[in-house]
């Protein structure tokens, strides 16, 4: 045997008695397995759906009537001669453009919905705050309704009457749709 050999093997004689001896090595911890996700409650689900559904329902309620009062609004101020009629369509682009600001803002937050993996209870609470919502604005829309019908009877002009007519069919609109929808939440 080459002698570099045998201090090798020598060494190893030594040190037996002490490997003999000795713990083996710890094993290496194993990766901490991640629990398989809970499979979705069914009924979180559907009370999902549910939510999502009515507030696209309002939404596209609330967008088809932002773009005829638009429509409708630029048409009568483009064409109209009068003072009355022209401000009765300033009211409507600008309460259009309004509720369709509204309604982007409805759209976008039924999008982060639909991945929200909550309890029913969070689905429910979600529902009672909307109809809170609604019914809220069902009040307001009555003093836009009180307001506008003031400046049609009292406005000193053509133009601050016509702006109460348009207040006042925005108001009543909205108080329709208002009330309608926060009667008619779950």
């Amino acid at each position: 045997m080459p002698r570099r050999a045998l201090g090798i093997h020598a060494l190893a004689l030594l040190l037996a008695p002490a490997l003999a001896r000795a713990e083996p090595p710890a094993p290496a911890i194993a990766p901490t397995a991640v629990p398989a996700p809970k499979p979705p409650d069914p009924a979180a689900i559907a009370a999902r759906e549910a939510h999502i559904e009515t507030q696209t329902r309002a939404m596209t309620v609330l967008t088809s009537w932002a773009l005829a009062s638009i429509a409708t609004g630029a048409a009568l101020w483009a064409t109209s001669g009068d003072d009355y009629t022209r401000s009765i369509g300033i009211q409507n682009v600008a309460w259009g453009a309004v509720d369709g600001v509204i309604a982007g803002f409805g759209y976008r937050g039924i999008v982060k919905m639909r991945d929200l993996d909550k309890p029913v209870s969070y689905w429910r609470a979600e529902d009672r705050k909307m109809k809170t919502i609604f019914l809220v604005n069902a009040g307001l829309d009555v003093l836009y309704v009180t307001a506008g019908a003031l400046m049609v009877g009292f406005g000193k002009n053509d133009w601050v009457r016509g702006a109460g007519a348009g207040v006042a069919l925005q108001g009543s609109f909205l108080f329709a749709f208002d009330a309608a929808m926060g009667l008619g939440a779950r």
